[in-house]
């Protein structure tokens, strides 16, 4: 068993030597890894509101805690939950958040959607693909990955097709009134 604190440890390491991190985690070990400054923090709906202490009722709520979790040290922010994500990315000197969302699907099994939602916007990007065409390809593959039995698997063509339902739009941060 590893201690709590071993991802955090690890990524500081990793950004030492200038490799950009990675983490999908949860508890305690995605809080104290967070405040390494990982490139992208993958957290779904329920951790996230474990992060931010508080549960989200409303869009206002998942860009709210874009920004705390931005806030607690994660440069790149992915939440995601039932049918897409939302999403704080950092981009020539600029914040943006997106919404991303698919439409409703009867799903067979949605283990695993989270981490093929995570390894296609990591492809996309890694591709060369703007933000928006990255969510798109991103929030498709996890769903396509909802209609699958096993973890990590999607078939490319329903993950195309659904990417043609898929909407991405920008959002503007939440003030404080």
């Amino acid at each position: 068993m590893v201690s709590e604190d071993f991802y955090a440890e690890e990524m500081r390491e990793l950004d030492r030597r200038g490799i950009r991190t990675v983490l999908d985690s949860e508890g305690e070990p995605l809080r104290l890894g967070i405040e390494s400054e990982p490139f992208i923090v993958s957290p779904n709906q329920v951790e996230a509101e474990a992060l931010v202490d508080q549960e989200f009722t409303d869009p206002e709520d998942f860009v709210i805690a874009l920004d705390d979790i931005a806030e607690q040290g994660a440069r790149n922010v992915l939440i995601s939950y039932e049918t897409g994500c939302y999403a704080l990315l950092r981009e020539e000197r600029r914040v943006r958040r997106f919404r991303a969302d698919c439409e409703r699907i009867e799903a067979i099994s949605a283990v695993g959607a989270g981490d093929v939602l995570l390894a296609a916007f990591i492809a996309a990007r890694a591709a060369g693909r703007g933000a928006e065409e990255s969510l798109r390809a991103a929030v498709s593959a996890g769903a396509a990955s909802t209609l699958e039995v096993g973890a990590g698997r999607f078939e490319p063509r329903e993950a195309g097709r659904l990417a043609a339902h898929t909407l991405v739009e920008e959002l503007e941060p939440v003030t404080a009134e």
